[in-house]
């Protein structure tokens, strides 16, 4: 048996990689086609290069309608699907939420009250017949933090598929990962959540066949043990931030879903309809109290 493993950076983070039963000159390939792909990716959705078509759109498309590329179009209209399917919990045109007015990097009241009124995806239109995109709001910004990595996650599977490759394991940043197949010796991948206080303690450890997991939470503890709060994780239908140590995961053979749905999740454990189709699907909470202590709640 022949493991390869490889490494990069892109998209602001690090994807680590493991290909079974593949020569070097193959996992070679992989990763250059990998890397092609991811590279291009954010050339569209990138929000820290100026230039990237997100951030023109961005600056643009206010009462103006704005022709984009087919790959911009369908993340906007995956945007809005998943919108309407958490009743508004996942919304990526909430970005200014987030600027900082403050050192700790919160608006103000008056901020967020103007900002709500004025932001928001569902202040976006999206014309299928010109693939164009328009928005009704004059503080509408879409962020690609919450979905970016699930698309370039895509992607990345496709690459696998495409040539063909039946096992291997991705992690991007380490919050989002995929397994292909199965561990080389058992019938999966077995994939560990760790607790965010002890590193080397383990909440939960995940099965994974053909699937993806992606692990959101609300902060990290700094080197004394204190847990810092992000405040980058917010309600969108009120602005407030959820500060409690948590972190929620969700399990799919889909990790746009994966990534999009353990954010959701854990700013409202209650956003899915009833309806919504759970099968093959996990999703849990690991919940901290006062004393770092932790309890695992099933959400599906």
């Amino acid at each position: 048996m022949n493991t390869q493993y490889r490494n990069f950076f892109s998209m602001g983070t690090r994807l680590d990689a493991v290909f079974i039963n593949v020569n070097e000159k193959h996992a070679d390939n992989l990763i250059y086609r990998i890397k092609n792909d991811l590279n291009k990716l954010e050339n569209v959705l990138s929000i820290y290069k100026t230039d990237s078509e997100l951030s023109m759109l961005n600056r643009t498309a206010y009462k103006k309608d704005t022709a984009v590329s087919p790959d911009l179009y369908e993340a906007v209209r995956l945007c809005l699907d998943y919108y309407k399917l958490t009743n508004g919990v996942f919304d990526a045109g909430r970005a200014k939420l987030t600027g900082s007015s403050g050192r700790d990097g919160r608006n103000t009241q008056r901020d967020n009250s103007t900002l709500m009124e004025s932001s928001g995806i569902g202040l976006v239109e999206i014309n299928e017949k010109d693939k164009s995109i328009r928005y009704h709001g004059k503080n509408v910004k879409i962020d690609s933090g919450g979905f970016g990595k699930g698309l370039a996650m895509k992607k990345v599977k496709n690459v696998l598929i495409s040539e063909g490759l039946g096992n291997a394991l991705i992690s991007f940043g380490e919050s989002l990962i995929l397994a292909m197949g199965k561990h080389p010796h058992g019938n999966y991948w077995p994939v560990a959540v760790e607790g965010i206080f002890q590193k080397q303690s383990v909440a939960r450890v995940a099965s994974l066949v053909d699937q993806s997991i992606s692990t959101s939470g609300t902060g990290f503890v700094d080197v004394s043990g204190v847990f810092r709060p992000s405040f980058n994780i917010f309600d969108p239908r009120t602005g407030n931030t959820i500060n409690d140590p948590m972190t929620v995961s969700f399990i799919s053979d889909d990790p746009i879903e994966a990534e999009i749905l353990s954010t959701s999740l854990l700013i409202d454990r209650g956003c899915l309809p009833e309806v919504f189709d759970t099968s093959g699907k996990e999703a849990f909470a690991v919940i901290y109290d006062n004393d770092m202590n932790f309890i695992v709640r099933e959400i599906l």
